[in-house]
Parts: structure tokens; C-alpha cells; sequence
């Protein structure tokens, strides 16, 4: 199935406008999907209602806000910002700093912040590292793109699939070490060739690669049973950014379970809460 588009995510706005509306009595004279003053008066209740919400789940919402706007701009490809995914690398002092380090200075976008006040942030995926950190526009530029290297596990053309697909095959080698047995030789092709294309693209020693490599490779050898690095599908680049979430998605808002039957209307105790409010 193909990814969802614009157009698609734009239904998926209107359809949980089409609930908001339907928790509300005497709304049916509300056509969001045509009438411009219609939509603009639903989304603003809904705004209002989701500030109240982060609030009381004490979340800062600008701060989310600031983080939908900058997903927004990436998904239609806005040539303000560098869309998630898409492969960066440090300017500017903050590159002058790593390279004399040794340090790598070339990673993946996995989320941005676009607040309407400040610099945009972005959330990089850099060599070696578990999480994303924080960098401002002014410190990035645009990379070359990741080469298209094969594997067992087929054509991998982002660093950070690079990366996954590598620390399995290594986690995998390390066991076959332990425990005195030959290696599968899948894991040391697909050791070989993405390792040569981390250090290519990275520009940075081979011995430097390989030690940010095994610092992440020594727990799992602790942690991890043989198999636990199965050789199945590799993960998407998506789904390799999705691991930065604070909290696993699975879990989500579970505080509050939905009503099985509607809701009932919202009360009119305070008629003069603002204009248009559905009531």
C-alpha cells in the first residue's frame, strides 16, 4: 500500500472533525467540509479543547504545535526545511568541533521543531548514538545522500538502516565469537560492505567507525540471546526515527478509554465561552 499524501492526511483532519462535530446537539446545520466559516469556527473549538487537554495532562502545546508544524512543512516538501529523513551534516563551528574529535558530522533528520518564534530545530540521528539530539538549522546543511549499498537483507540507502542492519550482523558475529562457532557468512559480507559505506560516507577512520559500533554492539551481546538479532526485514527509516518517541506508541493515550455510547450535548452553563462554540 502506498504511503498516504497530502490529500489523504487532509480527510483524515476532516473525519475527526466530522467526530469533534458529532459529540455536540443542534450542529447539523454545520457543513465544515464546504463552508469556510463553518471549518474555521470547528477547528478553533478543537484547538481550544486540545490546549485544554495538554494542559491538563500538563504538556507544553506550543511545543507540540511547533513539532506538527514542522512535520506539516516536511510533508509537503517545503523548501524552508530539510525533511525527515533526510540525510544532514554539521556547519560551522559545531562541524569544526567534531572533526577535531574525530567525531562523526553526518547523520539523518528525524524530527524538527518550526515554532512561529525562534529558530527552527532539528532532531539529528548522528553515527554510534541510541538517541536524536537537538541541533538548530544554523549548525546543519544538506548532505550527500547515503550510497545505495547491497545486502543480504537487499539495497539500503539510509544511514540509519545502514547502521541497524550492521549492529545486527555484528551482534550476531560477536555470539558466533562466544560461543566458538563460524560466523554466517551473510553477516560478514553484509558486515564488510556496511562498514566500508559508513566510514565512506561518514569520512572518518575505519578504527573510529568500528569503536562507536562496538560500544553499542557490548550490550546487546549482554543483553540478547543469539537469535535476538533475527535477520528479517530490515526496519524502515520511519519506523528507525519512530524509536526516538518519548513513549512506545503501542501505549499511547491510554488514561482516557472512549465512551461506548455518544456523549452527551456540552453544557451551555457559560453561553458567552466564545463565539461560534458549538452548543
Amino acid at each position: 500500500m502506498a504511503e498516504a499524501g497530502a490529500e489523504e492526511f487532509a480527510e483524515f483532519g476532516a473525519a475527526a472533525l466530522d467526530s469533534f462535530q458529532a459529540l455536540f446537539e443542534e450542529t447539523e446545520h454545520l457543513d465544515h467540509r464546504s463552508n469556510t466559516t463553518h471549518a474555521r469556527e470547528l477547528l478553533g473549538d478543537l484547538l481550544i479543547d486540545l490546549m485544554h487537554y495538554a494542559h491538563h495532562r500538563g504538556l507544553e502545546f506550543n511545543d507540540i504545535l511547533a513539532q506538527a508544524n514542522g512535520h506539516y512543512l516536511s510533508e509537503h516538501n517545503s523548501p524552508d526545511v530539510l525533511a525527515i529523513g533526510s540525510t544532514v551534516q554539521l556547519d560551522g563551528p559545531a562541524a569544526d568541533e567534531a572533526v577535531l574529535l574525530g567525531h562523526p558530522t553526518r547523520g539523518c533528520v528525524t524530527g524538527l521543531l518550526v515554532p512561529f518564534d525562534g529558530p527552527t530545530e532539528y532532531h539529528v540521528r548522528l553515527l554510534g548514538e541510541n538517541i536524536s539530539r537537538s541541533i538548530i538549522a544554523a549548525d546543519l546543511q544538506p548532505a550527500p545522500p547515503f550510497p545505495n549499498t547491497h545486502t543480504s537483507q537487499g539495497v539500503v540507502t539510509n544511514p540509519l538502516q545502514a547502521e541497524e542492519i550492521l549492529l545486527d550482523a555484528m551482534t550476531r558475529i560477536g555470539h558466533a565469537d562466544i560461543n566458538g562457532i563460524q560466523p554466517q557468512q551473510t553477516d560478514l559480507d553484509d558486515h564488510q560492505v556496511l562498514l566500508d559505506a559508513l566510514v565512506s560516507w561518514n569520512g572518518i577512520d575505519e578504527r573510529n567507525v568500528t569503536d562507536l559500533l562496538l560500544a553499542r554492539v557490548e550490550p546487546r551481546l549482554s543483553t540478547s540471546s543469539p537469535d535476538a538479532a533475527s535477520s528479517g526485514a530490515a526496519p524502515s527509516p520511519a519506523q528507525l526515527a519512530a524509536r526516538d518517541f518519548p513513549i512506545p506508541l503501542d501505549q499511547g493515550l491510554t488514561e482516557h478509554q472512549p465512551a461506548l455510547n455518544a456523549p452527551p450535548a456540552r453544557s451551555t452553563a457559560h453561553p458567552d465561552r466564545r463565539p461560534g462554540r458549538p452548543r
